[in-house]
């Protein structure tokens, strides 16, 4: 009986062992970085025509944030803000410092010609970034490796401490030319999901002693609306329009690479040490019964709202334009909560992630940690959100015009101003999503109240004039 009960405590003191280790040992970070995912467009989210089994089970397992908000309404300054935890605005800012100290450090720029010049600034603008204090290298700092793949505007992961990835540098062979866009927005990285998931595979399978950082940010369901019969049998014979079924049939393939990492992680028992975040980079927007297929030899080049998707979305002010569900979800370790009222941005990310894998969160960042939040706690809760944009669309070019607008957002209303036109709008999102009423002269007491908090927020980021952050 003595040797029965000392077994048996035995066994109870080395689980215990066992579980304090697993308990303390920091987890796996993936980051699931969706490419113009507009917030609607989820089953989780209550979309019935879209089909995504694996971020509804996300969804279904982890805390989600419904009203998570981006920095940008478009990607290469909203990625920024996923790497290094700052707003847009105080990143270019400090690259601003960095490339102009380089320029008078460099012994040639000086002699350069016009091009010259602007294909220096081309890449040392990505090579700014070495100088920041990156995710990956807080957690490089931490014992963490790290690998990059997908959407990546920084030339080489290098650049952004990455121990690995993907985009391994730009052809600049191709600078100047129509085919230099696709380099910048990430090389060979842009082959994750869509050509192969091999890097990933293999990366996981050679740090399965962890603890690793992995960036995935396919460039899905970005354009090109080029999905396999796999994902478009879904949606062809839906009574829904032409464009929708081609944004769809992309939403279901980012999905499905999801999946297949999702699985890949399970088989090498890894779903309990890995702690998954997902965002989008900007809103999208592409309701079911809506067609912005204009013509009937319409691509992404010749016809811009099928390239961008309806104007609530992608490179606009709305709340559609910068809105993202954010997801946290680690097995055995979050319980499961969907969060309807707390106002939370991308900038909360980094300190969030840092705080779960128990690295100090550097002073000076925007946001704050979540992780009371997600544990089931309390945390001061923001009462709005103020946004920046030096773009909006534009009918003749894709890739905007150069503007200066402001936004806030509260828990009911959202409020955009174009400051250089004048342009304001007022609307009550809990009852309009689609921004079809504009209150703008109804509340006069309260739209002066939001320019001011714009003005307060200007004098945060010490921004006393536009500041270009679409590079």
């Amino acid at each position: 009986m003595k040797r029965t009960i000392r077994t048996c405590l035995g066994l109870v003191t080395a689980a215990l062992i066992v579980g304090t280790a697993s308990a303390e040992r920091p987890p796996n970070i993936v980051l699931l970085i969706g490419d113009d995912h507009g917030y609607p467009y989820y089953g989780f989210m209550g979309d019935e025509n879209v089909v995504t089994p694996s971020m509804d089970a996300l969804a279904a397992g982890g805390v989600t944030f419904s009203h998570g908000h981006v920095t940008a309404s478009y990607c290469r300054p909203s990625l920024r803000t996923l790497i290094t935890g700052l707003h847009p605005v105080q990143f270019v800012q400090r690259k601003a410092e960095i490339l102009d100290r380089r320029r008078r450090e460099s012994p040639d720029y000086a002699t350069l010609d016009d091009a010259a010049k602007r294909r220096w600034d081309t890449i040392e603008t990505a090579a700014a970034m070495r100088e920041f204090d990156t995710l990956p290298k807080l957690l490089g700092e931490a014992g963490y490796v790290s690998w990059q793949g997908g959407k990546w505007w920084e030339n080489t992961y290098e650049n952004g401490h990455f121990t690995e990835g993907m985009s391994t540098g730009w052809d600049m062979s191709t600078y100047g030319g129509d085919a230099f866009f696709e380099e910048l927005m990430g090389g060979k990285g842009k082959d994750l999901v869509r050509k192969t998931m091999d890097p990933v595979f293999d990366f996981i399978d050679r740090h399965q002693e962890a603890p690793f950082l992995a960036w995935f940010a396919p460039s899905l369901p970005h354009v090109p609306f080029d999905a396999p019969y796999t994902y478009r049998k879904y949606y062809q014979d839906k009574d829904i329009t032409e464009s929708a079924k081609l944004y769809y049939a992309n939403l279901t393939w980012w999905d499905d690479g999801v999946g297949r990492l999702l699985d890949h992680i399970e088989s090498r028992g890894l779903m309990e040490d890995t702690l998954f975040v997902f965002v989008s980079d900007n809103g999208w927007e592409q309701d079911a019964h809506v067609e912005y297929k204009q013509r009937e030899d319409s691509t992404i080049y010749n016809d811009s709202l099928l390239g961008n998707g309806g104007p609530l979305g992608k490179n606009g002010m709305y709340d559609q334009s910068f809105r993202s569900p954010i997801i946290f979800y680690w097995k055995g370790r979050i319980h499961r909560s969907f969060n309807t009222s707390s106002l939370v941005s991308t900038m909360d990310i980094v300190p969030t992630v840092l705080d779960f894998a128990g690295v100090e969160i550097p002073s000076g960042l925007p946001g704050y940690s979540l992780q009371p939040l997600i544990d089931g706690g309390e945390l001061p809760e923001r009462t709005h959100l103020v946004g920046y944009t030096d773009n909006r669309r534009s009918p003749t070019t894709p890739m905007g015009e150069r503007a200066e607008g402001y936004y806030v957002r509260t828990h009911r209303w959202h409020y955009l101003w174009y400051a250089d036109t004048g342009e304001e709008i007022f609307y009550d999102i809990t009852v309009d999503r689609r921004a079809e009423h504009n209150h703008i002269d109804r509340y006069p007491e309260l739209v002066a109240d939001f320019r001011g908090r714009i003005e307060d927020w200007k004098r945060e980021m010490g921004m006393a004039y536009p500041v270009i952050i679409h590079e």
